[in-house]
């Protein structure tokens, strides 16, 4: 699955927990809760993106770049 990274709207910081179930039940699987920056890391299918634009508290929902920097 493709690596996503969440971001937390500001007012929502405080509920951050809640907002980790709820993009769960949307189909994430998340790897890590940066708390400190309101963003999640995880993955989650193509096609269940837009679930998690739905869930209230969700400022923004990025693909994340795989680093292919050729090796020396």
């Amino acid at each position: 699955m493709p690596k996503i990274m969440v971001s937390i709207a500001e007012e929502n910081l405080t509920n951050i927990p809640r907002l980790v179930e709820d993009l769960r039940r949307a189909g994430m699987a998340v790897d890590d809760v940066l708390e400190a920056l309101g963003t999640v890391t995880g993955s989650i299918t193509t096609d269940a993106v837009e679930n998690l634009m739905a869930v209230p508290g969700v400022q923004a929902v990025e693909w994340q770049r795989d680093d292919h920097r050729p090796t020396t």
